[in-house]
């Protein structure tokens, strides 16, 4: 049951899809076969008509796909049509010709005589080249058809990325709005830090400093995005000598040194990665022990980057945050030199926490290349 069920589902699908092609044909063969009919005055017999309607039908849809075939490629189509043609035609009259000949004498498929050979070479040729010059006409017309089709479906395809476009045009002309309007209050409370430090400097210097201290740190990070995708690295170790700083004037039993190699200092790195491993040092390191000081060292080995990081870990571990700082630095390193970062931790038997950061300088130099040529290319 099911599989006749799926014969018929199939047949019923692809006479909906071939219908024309179907009335078409039906059409052409009632009227052909009754003009023939009433010119010579009798009807063939039924298994005349199948047999050589088959036969032109096929020639029809084949030289179509032998067009397709001798067309496919512009630059020989100057030698593959013709002898595709002339294959496809001796091999259509000498198929005809020889399946008459056997039908004229072996069955009654034919109700009259044929005629002399050349005489039926003739007529089978006129025939085959007749539907082959309704088979050209349908390859035509199917080429505009898929050709219409194609060029329609590009200018949809155009008109969705232009609406996209459009949307993403808008999106981001929203979220720089957006940005322009979430600056004015960090640059309002800068300046009210800097009021207050004015105020204060003279009656509670520490107070005033930290402000300052605060003030400059908090408007790096906020414009370390607008000044492009890396900075110095002496930007950013100023501004940790500030969170040093800072913290040692809330916290003055702070053991924290920072020692970086002067050939540093100008190289071009992605912000804020100093400022994260400093932040999770002060936030998660014993820093109050002066006999087991942490540090902080940045320097050159063997054309690698190196930061490393060194303290002791707190009695009580305060452990909220830590992993996320670190994946944020491995990210980031990632995202922007792909392999050549690695980012690599470890507590030693002496308690102490230890981050290694490796970057290749080739690898940071050039992504520095490959930012600027972005930028001019933007510009």
């Amino acid at each position: 049951m099911d599989s006749s069920s799926g014969i018929f589902k199939f047949f019923k699908s692809n006479l909906r899809l071939y219908r024309i092609h179907l009335v078409a044909w039906v059409a052409f063969i009632f009227w052909e076969a009754v003009i023939i009919g009433l010119i010579y005055g009798q009807f063939g017999n039924l298994s005349n008509y199948v047999i050589h309607y088959a036969l032109n039908i096929s020639i029809f849809y084949i030289h179509a796909k032998v067009l397709q075939r001798g067309l496919k490629k512009p630059n020989q189509a100057f030698w593959k049509l013709p002898l595709y043609l002339v294959i496809e035609t001796m091999f259509f009259v000498g198929f005809i010709y020889s399946l008459d000949t056997i039908l004229l004498k072996y069955t009654h498929v034919f109700s009259r005589e044929m005629g002399e050979p050349l005489t039926r070479a003739l007529t089978v040729l006129w025939r085959c080249l007749f539907f082959m010059f309704f088979g050209t006409g349908y390859y035509f017309l199917i080429s505009y058809i898929e050709t219409k089709a194609e060029k329609d479906r590009i200018e949809r395809q155009r008109f969705k990325i232009l609406l996209e476009k459009e949307k993403t045009e808008k999106e981001l002309v929203q979220a720089r709005n957006a940005f322009l309007k979430a600056q004015i209050n960090p640059h309002l409370l800068f300046n009210t830090l800097e009021f207050v430090y004015q105020k204060f400097k003279n009656h509670s210097p520490k107070d005033a400093e930290a402000m300052l201290y605060l003030a400059d740190i908090m408007r790096y990070a906020a414009s370390s995005n607008d000044n492009g995708e890396f900075i110095t690295l002496s930007d950013e170790i100023t501004q940790c000598e500030n969170l040093i700083h800072l913290h040692q004037l809330t916290n003055p039993k702070t053991y924290l040194s920072l020692a970086y190699a002067p050939d540093v200092a100008e190289i071009s790195f992605i912000p804020l990665v100093l400022i994260t491993v400093l932040e999770n040092m002060i936030k998660h390191g014993n820093l109050s022990n002066a006999g087991h000081p942490a540090t902080l060292d940045i320097f050159l080995d063997n054309n690698n980057l190196i930061i490393l990081s060194r303290n002791k870990i707190q009695p009580i571990p305060f452990r909220s945050g830590l992993s996320s700082g670190l994946n944020n630095i491995k990210n980031r390193l990632a995202f922007a030199y792909g392999n050549h970062s690695t980012v690599n931790h470890l507590i030693d038997n002496d308690n102490y926490f230890e981050l290694t950061i490796m970057v290749n300088i080739k690898a940071i130099n050039q992504h520095k290349s490959h930012i600027l040529s972005a930028s001019f290319i933007r510009n």
